[in-house]
């Protein structure tokens, strides 16, 4: 009976010194091992393609390719010998954009934008995990779907004659900004003619609600609830009267331009947007 009471004592004390030295190792571990913050070190995802590689919507839907959502839509077609290409995992931090990210990481914007399926660049938010390339993404070429090609009664060019092909290129249109410009200023120094003509040029439309105009002494006008369209004008006349779309009216009793003057422009943020010297 003794026999059997030392033989529990010497499991039950092997059991406790077992526990406390595997509890001492993995302290010492995590101590030698401390956790990999993610801002300093990035993790690398590699994308290798050596052949051209075709990715099926079912891969590139499935979070467990390990592939961003805008890499797999960049990479729908086929990637002719695309070089590896990695992608480095970055957290926004407060005061960053991704303008600012493509300079530092020496990238183009578009490319961030891509492989982080994002359409506006400014919807980020401080603590996202974004993707960064390492290099310029590659061309997906998409794979060409075959075409029955009914027979042609056109006779084929004989060794004399050369084929031409023309290629028509569709213009791109790029947008100008909205813009106010003043003018000009009319019948200066008179008040029944007095007036500052203001030109809208640019695309779109722009409002011109809460900007004002200001002479640098004290007068002020600040314009209603008015919407300039492209190539549109309007008069700011220094008397009274009753506004149109195309004439204001200050309601001053005395003219307010004289030459030398300046005339100063600002939107509804308080930003200058336009001057004029009268002459």
């Amino acid at each position: 009976m003794r026999q059997v009471k030392r033989l529990f004592y010497m499991v039950v004390l092997n059991i406790i010194i077992s526990t406390v030295t595997v509890a001492i190792v993995l302290q010492l571990w995590e101590q030698n091992h401390p956790a990999i913050p993610l801002e300093s070190t990035p993790v690398v995802i590699i994308v290798t393609a050596t052949q051209p590689t075709s990715l099926t919507n079912s891969e590139m839907n499935n979070p467990r390719t390990g592939t961003p959502m805008g890499m797999a839509t960049l990479m729908g077609g086929t990637v002719q010998g695309s070089p590896t290409l990695a992608l480095l995992t970055y957290r926004i931090k407060e005061g960053d954009t991704l303008g600012a990210l493509a300079v530092q990481f020496n990238i183009s914007l578009a490319d961030i934008m891509a492989v982080n399926n994002l359409t506006d660049a400014d919807s980020v938010y401080i603590g996202q995990i974004i993707y960064i390339p390492t290099a310029p993404l590659p061309t997906a070429t998409p794979t060409p779907t075959p075409t029955s090609v009914a027979p042609s009664s056109t006779p084929r060019p004989t060794a004399t004659q050369t084929p031409r092909i023309t290629h028509t290129a569709t213009p791109t249109k790029i947008l100008q900004e909205a813009q106010v410009v003043i003018d000009t200023v009319i019948g200066a120094g008179v008040l029944e003619n007095e007036r500052v003509r203001l030109l809208r040029t640019g695309d779109g439309e722009l409002s011109m609600a809460g900007w004002r105009i200001e002479d640098g002494l004290g007068n002020v006008y600040i314009f209603p609830q008015l919407t300039l369209y492209k190539d549109g004008a309007i008069n700011l006349n220094t008397r009274s009267g009753q506004n149109t779309v195309v004439d204001l009216y200050w309601g001053l009793t005395s003219p307010v331009w004289k030459p030398g003057k300046a005339v100063s422009l600002y939107d509804s943020h308080n930003d200058l947007r336009a001057t004029y010297a009268v002459p």
